[in-house]
């Protein structure tokens, strides 16, 4: 007989795990009349609110890697990704559709952790778990579908203007460090333990920004607006691309860098452009008029959350990095790319 510690998903089954699921929800409320139980969900939102959808498909060896991602990291971070999607455009996260491809190998209770942090995630952002699908693969594929409720005009990529001011909020290149902290290939001995183990949580556990994206979205000052999941130089170039091939500045000395990135930049063992390009901040990257600047001090202190003005909108395309009266062109630096790229 298997101990239920260490049963599969094979001897569990399909209806074991979507009966389990079930026990765990609550009953639906609000907007939402049926959720999780029968062929479709029923879903009712408020007349004249829009609806916002978003979806990310997460796979293993691609997206995530198990030897250093958690079953609890990774259940938090599937739907974070989508809410900082949905934060981008200033939506109010309200449904969530969840789907599995698991192998029959997996663990019972890697499941039921995953499960956990998920819908405790969830909870946090007041999201229900709508329906979604489970089937049998080889490998661990995640998909996540988020409905939102868009409750002022949503932020496109398209808008920016020549002169545009360029924010970004929180800091960048975190994640960036603790995926290589994560995967070895830097020495963690040069910064503190806890320094170590911020830029590792920033990786696994990134913040979306979902209550700073509705109160940019109604501010009315914000003209364009995307989250930072390629890395700053890659999202700005598809924000400049939207907005018809214009250009950008961005200073060395502006860029916000939490006091665990800056140790390793002074210890050469990283660079600016590493810092921008590195991708999965999660922050939100915007442009606005220089004569919104106060508009935008007084938004980040009702958020709680630091916005850097750290560059400008140029005529000219092609981004470029002003650092000690040199500047470097960055326009190489694109996003990620899934048909250039190979592996975590």
């Amino acid at each position: 007989m298997t101990d239920a510690a260490s049963a599969t998903m094979a001897e569990w089954g399909e209806f074991g795990f979507i009966a389990a699921l079930r026990e765990r929800l609550p009953q639906a409320y609000g907007d939402l009349k049926l959720g999780v139980g029968d062929d479709a969900a029923w879903w009712c939102p408020t007349v004249g609110q829009g609806i916002l959808t978003t979806t990310d498909m997460l796979v293993e060896g691609v997206h995530f890697d198990l030897s250093y991602t958690s079953a609890a990291a990774l259940g938090y971070k599937s739907l974070a990704v989508n809410l900082s999607d949905l934060a981008a455009m200033g939506g109010r996260p309200a449904c969530v559709y969840l789907s599995l491809a698991l192998p029959a190998r997996l663990e019972k209770v890697w499941l039921e952790t995953f499960i956990e942090a998920f819908l405790a995630s969830a909870k946090e952002y007041d999201v229900q778990l709508a329906g979604g699908d489970t089937v049998q693969a080889q490998q661990l594929v995640l998909s996540v579908t988020l409905c939102g409720l868009a409750l002022a005009p949503p932020l496109q990529r398209r808008g920016a203007a020549v002169g545009d001011d360029i924010y970004l909020s929180g800091t960048c290149g975190d994640s960036y460090l603790g995926l290589k902290l994560l995967q070895g290939t830097l020495p963690a001995g040069l910064v503190s333990p806890e320094a170590a183990a911020f830029l590792k949580n920033r990786h696994l556990r990134p913040v979306p920004r979902v209550a700073l994206g509705e109160i940019l979205a109604a501010s009315g000052s914000v003209s364009a607006m995307l989250d930072v999941s390629d890395g700053v130089v890659g999202d700005l170039n598809h924000l400049l691309t939207a907005a018809g091939g214009l250009g950008a500045e961005l200073e060395a000395a502006r860029l916000p860098l939490s006091f665990a990135a800056r140790g390793f930049l002074e210890a050469n063992l990283t660079d600016y452009v590493a810092l921008l390009t590195g991708g999965e901040d999660y922050e939100l990257l915007f442009t606005a008029a220089p004569g919104q600047r106060d508009i935008i001090t007084a938004i980040a202190d009702r958020a709680t959350v630091s916005l850097t003005r750290i560059g400008r909108i140029t005529p000219t395309a092609g981004i470029f990095l002003l650092a000690e009266g040199k500047s470097e062109a960055l326009n190489a630096r694109g996003g990620y790319d899934h048909f250039q790229h190979q592996g975590c």
